[in-house]
């Protein structure tokens, strides 16, 4: 069919009706919204605006026109989901290439960020990869989104579908904003909708629309349904948004460019917020915010992983006072394809067979890889989940748990490819202290989801413990070594370190920044500190 380029494109048009909105799973109202509000209020001035399809509201009633001619042809071999061809979807293309270019183009510039990792997902999961464009008109893909109907992250999931899939929300976290965690529900609702609807046109207006509207229009082609709200355009925008991100160039649009959003995760053991660890660490605290989505006043609690940006987890372990961390258990990396690779040539580079990277990235032609094309690269492997059997055959002690003066008690939940080894070095315990304090029969056989207890030492407490010694007074011999004397010149105290102490507790307790007792005691950004360390505090340096 051939657009009518002569009429301008109106509500009708696209399929908006004007149906009163119903209260569904797919799109919030009541009490919903208020609970976008409270988020909003908690999130503050870093909390992102309304995004995605709400973005194109306006577009679409002020809609370009002029003529313009029917878009090119798209290469039809290149989707793993239908893609129709219709005037709405041509309809919506020439919205995203005309008045809505400069919000598409913003979309365009970050899917590189997290299209890997959301099509990893997937294919682990037996579904579509080219749902990613899903995510993309829901959110634009920015993990911060929110929508009025009261949706939240890439995907816009709304509580009542959080809560049915297993996401946490509470006053400290919300799941919906973390990108890999809510991409893992939604791939779920995918394969429930799926059974239901056993159609992907109808998939995709059911996660937008829910499930019950989509079932009582009673037809199995969309676009002959009616159904409330934008549910049949946003399907439109969907697949006319995956026609365009596979060929930009031929649609007026840069490549894509930017690289995935990769980060390594490390232990909380007591609560605090980023401004102390990224002033801790000595990195931006947008940084940090960036990499943790998920939290709601930008404070971890004890038993969260934060991501930290790659690289940097033994500075995170050297100024929180914990064990230098082994390997990083993320699940993948991600390699961007240069001139001359071939899928045998990465595979050999990264120890890792070349049919796992074919399913992680849903490759359908291997043999043309394209240059610049970002790959997901699977990291785990029998070596990882078999390291836990030197302790297969012990049994579990009953032992009492450590002082609660000296020690807290903080819940860890197993993550897939972890082992009792990786999250006994990242707390600093025996892997036999994680077996006993947890019953664990077989300790080589952790499960992915469930918590684990684990004792770690308190911090220190506040200036003038048993740890610092007092100033020392001139001529009265004290403080021979001649770093004590000059710390008595200056006025400065030297402070033994205790367990569980971290650089930001002693500069706080102190009343100097973590910097200057870096430079002060010439400790580099990796550098740990350790019970028995004596460090030189002098507030003239700060």
């Amino acid at each position: 069919a051939t657009a009518n380029t002569n009429t301008p494109a109106t509500k009708g048009d696209l399929g908006i009706t004007t149906d009163s909105e119903e209260e569904n799973e797919g799109l919030a109202s009541g009490s919903a919204v208020p609970d976008a509000a409270s988020v909003a209020d908690t999130y503050l001035e870093e909390q992102s605006g309304i995004g995605g399809f709400s973005q194109l509201a306006s577009y679409l009633e002020e809609f370009d026109r002029v003529e313009a001619p029917d878009p090119p042809w798209p290469d039809f071999g290149r989707f793993d989901v239908p893609i129709s061809y219709n005037d709405r979807v041509k309809k919506a293309i020439h919205v995203l290439r005309g008045d809505a270019s400069g919000v598409f183009a913003g979309w365009l510039g970050r899917t590189n960020r997290y299209r890997a990792m959301i099509q990893s997902i997937l294919s682990r999961s037996g579904l579509p990869g080219d749902l990613v464009y899903v995510a993309m008109v829901e959110s634009g893909f920015d993990p911060r989104a929110r929508s009025p109907e009261g949706g939240a992250g890439l995907w816009q999931l709304t509580p009542s579908v959080a809560e049915r899939y297993g996401l946490t929300r509470n006053d400290e976290i919300d799941e919906r904003y973390d990108p890999e965690k809510s991409t893992r529900a939604a791939a779920a609702r995918f394969k429930d909708l799926y059974l239901e609807l056993g159609n992907w046109d109808l998939v995709m207006a059911a996660h937008h629309a829910g499930s019950e509207p989509v079932q009582r229009a009673g037809s199995l082609s969309l676009w002959n349904m009616r159904l409330p709200g934008r549910s049949i355009p946003f399907v439109a925008f969907v697949m006319a948004s995956a026609i365009i991100s596979k060929s930009p160039e031929v649609y007026g649009f840069e490549p894509l460019g930017g690289l995935p959003v990769i980060h390594e995760s490390v232990p909380v053991q007591r609560a605090m917020v980023l401004e102390e660890v990224a002033e801790g660490m000595e990195i931006q605290v947008g940084k940090l915010r960036e990499l943790n989505p998920e939290l709601r006043r930008w404070k971890a609690v004890p038993g969260f992983d934060l991501n930290v940006p790659l690289g940097t987890r033994r500075a995170y372990a050297a100024w929180a006072g914990i064990e230098p961390p082994g390997p990083d258990p993320s699940e993948m990396t991600f390699y961007r394809v240069r001139r001359g690779d071939t899928l045998g040539r990465i595979s050999r580079r990264f120890g890792v067979r070349t049919g796992e990277i074919i399913a992680e990235n849903n490759i359908r032609r291997p043999n043309r890889l394209r240059i610049g094309q970002v790959l997901a690269i699977p990291l785990f492997g029998s070596s990882i989940r078999s390291s836990n059997q030197s302790i297969a055959n012990r049994r579990p002690r009953d032992v009492p748990p450590p002082d609660p003066a000296t020690h807290q008690a903080i819940s860890y939940r197993i993550r897939r490819g972890d082992t009792l080894e990786r999250i006994s070095k990242r707390y600093g315990v025996s892997m036999a202290n994680l077996q006993d304090w947890n019953k664990l029969n077989n300790p080589g056989d952790i499960i992915a989801g469930r918590s684990l207890t684990i004792y770690v030492p308190r911090p220190s407490g506040a200036a003038g413990g048993s740890g610092s010694t007092p100033t020392a007074t001139p001529g009265t011999g004290e403080g021979s070594n001649r770093g004590e004397g000059g710390a008595a010149a200056s006025g400065a105290i030297i402070y033994t370190v205790k367990p569980g102490d971290t650089l930001w507790d002693i500069a706080r307790a102190h009343n100097v920044t973590v910097s200057a007792l870096r430079r002060t005691n010439g400790l580099g950004r990796r550098t740990a500190i350790h019970p028995g360390d004596r460090l030189r505090i002098d507030p003239s340096d700060s």
